[in-house]
């Protein structure tokens, strides 16, 4: 989940008891995919709130599924947890055990800390961040019990020095850590300036598996985020190829 403004939340009109239709199979790219949405997901949904977009779902599904043997799952950038919490589930249901791990250092586009939020005259960015932490963890010890990743306050580029360096850490929750080693799947979601998010995938890249995937968060065709570049790099260099369009971007390592 991005700290990033992002497009809308993405959440199902109906009550989830009503069985609302689920987002159709996608064949956007080299394969199709079909959903990844259940009725659990409907409700959890519901309940925590963050900007998910429909079809990564499918996407998170598809990798999880095919993702190579022998690596970590990665997210980078958590907001209050929905991402996070769709991916512990699917993990579940598709009985997968890999280790699984999220950096975000809560820190966002335009905060100030010490200043009032807007137009608010109680609320400052700093009890605004306090309260999307508090509320990712308290949306994980719900929604990822049995399965609570281990999540390091860092931003993505800090995480990677110590994954670099094999370093032992302890995580937000207050257990050790150990970093380092393959991946099989990152799911890129921090920030989407073209500095930070090619970094992100130089950072992913380096670490990844034959047969792994990237999912990168708002890099669908059309929009304004410059991680868009940073696909299109990873498209043209021949070392990726392209699974699906979600709308954004699922790829595979070669």
């Amino acid at each position: 989940m991005s700290t990033a403004a992002s497009a809308a939340v993405a959440i199902p009109a109906q009550s989830p008891t009503q069985q609302p239709a689920q987002p159709p199979a996608q064949q956007l790219g080299a394969v199709t995919l079909p959903s990844g949405w259940d009725e659990y997901l409907l409700w959890l949904s519901f309940a925590v709130p963050g900007m998910l977009a429909k079809g990564n779902v499918n996407g998170i599904a598809h990798a999880i599924r095919h993702m190579p043997p022998g690596g970590a799952m990665l997210e980078i950038g958590s907001f209050c947890g929905l991402s996070t919490c769709v991916l512990s589930h699917l993990r579940r249901t598709h009985g997968v055990a890999t280790p699984f791990f999220t950096c975000d250092r809560w820190a966002f586009e335009g905060q100030q800390l010490g200043a009032l939020v807007g137009s608010s005259p109680t609320v400052t960015h700093d009890a605004y961040r306090t309260f999307v932490k508090e509320s990712y963890l308290r949306n994980t010890r719900m929604f990822c019990q049995g399965d609570l990743p281990a999540t390091i306050e860092l931003d993505s580029d800090g995480f990677f020095d110590l994954w670099r360096r094999g370093t032992a850490s302890s995580d937000v929750f207050g257990r050790p850590a150990a970093l380092g080693g393959p991946l099989s799947f990152v799911y890129i979601d921090g920030n989407h300036t073209f500095e930070f998010a090619d970094r992100d995938f130089r950072n992913s890249d380096e670490f990844l598996l034959p047969g792994g995937f990237l999912l990168f968060d708002d890099s669908a065709d059309g929009s304004q985020w410059e991680v868009c570049r940073v696909v299109k790099d990873v498209l043209a260099s021949g070392r990726y190829e392209l699974v699906a369009k979600l709308p954004n971007y699922l790829v595979r390592k070669k």
